[in-house]
């Protein structure tokens, strides 16, 4: 079997994964959910604006800070969005322990 039906196999066992069918699950309900959507859009632009301020060195606006805290407070209150960080960061996970399998693999003599 070449490298790349390998990789293709691979892929295909990763799609297969609770982690990755847990992310699509928590995504689309996240799609089918305007006030998350809303929550997470609100505070993606924040949190850039803020990020540019800070970049720039510019003082950020303490409305803007609570803004930001606020939508934060709001992000973790709120189950869809819990739900749907939770699965990504579990799914994070399972692919960091797969490459670290592979980089063992690969630096093993």
């Amino acid at each position: 079997m070449s490298l790349f039906e390998k990789a293709k196999e691979l892929g295909q066992k990763i799609k297969e994964s609770q982690e990755f069918k847990e992310v699509h699950r928590t995504g689309q309900n996240v799609e089918n959910n305007a006030d998350a959507q809303q929550i997470i859009q609100e505070f993606q632009m924040l949190h850039q604006q803020l990020e540019f301020a800070q970049n720039t060195g510019e003082q950020p606006d303490p409305e803007q800070i609570e803004e930001f805290n606020n939508l934060k407070t709001l992000m973790d209150n709120n189950i869809t969005i819990k739900a749907y960080f939770k699965a990504q960061e579990n799914y994070g996970q399972l692919m960091q322990e797969v490459n670290n399998i592979i980089s063992e693999e690969i630096n093993n003599k």
